[in-house]
């Protein structure tokens, strides 16, 4: 027996609009749920933001601080150039005190490396791209700061050296080079930290806790000169 088309027992109209009140119940229920979905997640990204503008603002103060030795840092190379000088020569003179070393401090990435993708997503891709890129540019530059501490380290090595051999010489003339670049590459490499850090509103904060500065380093390894050291 053929079937008769279906007609709703209370017409089209009604039946349409019965329909109609469905749909939009269901629109209403999927945009509520779609603004309380995007409010979690701005709200996430902004808690999110505010732990890595914090990070990011500490680890510039690690390179502002560090910039504070730049002076003592040229000092005493120049004056480690005018020691081994004084050994080609054949006149030696004699160091006062020890060698030192500039403050080296870490960086922290705590807070970047605990995103997740979903997270990242959210934020705008010019906004994470220069995040990124900022601490890109701070694991790049941790070759230099931990080569800067190394060649520190062995300059150290000299300290009370009486008798230096054409191969001691040789040695310090290259650790010498070698702590300009690394000073020179940390200084430059800090400057473009701030700059791009600018756009991102991040200002470099230094933390009390940062060790207080040794004035030994800053004096000269000759004696008899004053200098200024850096502020604490």
């Amino acid at each position: 027996m053929a079937l008769g088309l279906w007609r709703p027992p209370h017409g089209w109209r009604e039946f349409a609009g019965e329909v109609g009140i469905i749909v939009i119940g269901v629109l209403i229920a999927l945009g509520a749920e779609q603004l309380v979905n995007t409010a979690h997640w701005r709200q996430q990204v902004e808690t999110f933001r505010q732990a890595v503008h914090s990070e990011l603002a500490e680890n510039l103060g690690t390179y502002e601080y560090r910039a504070k030795w730049n002076g003592c840092v040229k000092r005493r190379l120049d004056e480690l150039e005018a020691w081994l000088e004084s050994w080609h020569n054949g006149q030696p003179r004699m160091l006062i005190q020890p060698i030192g070393a500039p403050k080296f401090l870490s960086l922290s990435t705590s807070a970047w490396e605990s995103r997740d993708a979903i997270l990242v997503s959210h934020m705008p891709m010019r906004e994470r791209m220069m995040i990124g890129g900022l601490y890109d540019d701070f694991d790049n530059n941790e070759i230099h700061r931990l080569d800067e501490r190394e060649t520190w380290l062995a300059l150290g090595e000299f300290d009370g050296a009486v008798n230096l051999d054409s191969r001691d010489l040789m040695r310090l003339r290259g650790l010498i080079s070698r702590a300009r670049f690394r000073d020179q590459r940390m200084t430059f490499n800090a400057l473009i930290f701030f700059r791009d850090s600018q756009v991102l509103g991040i200002v470099a904060q230094q933390d009390a806790d940062y060790p207080s500065n040794d004035p030994s380093f800053c004096t000269s390894l000759f004696g008899g000169d004053k200098v200024n050291h850096p502020a604490s």
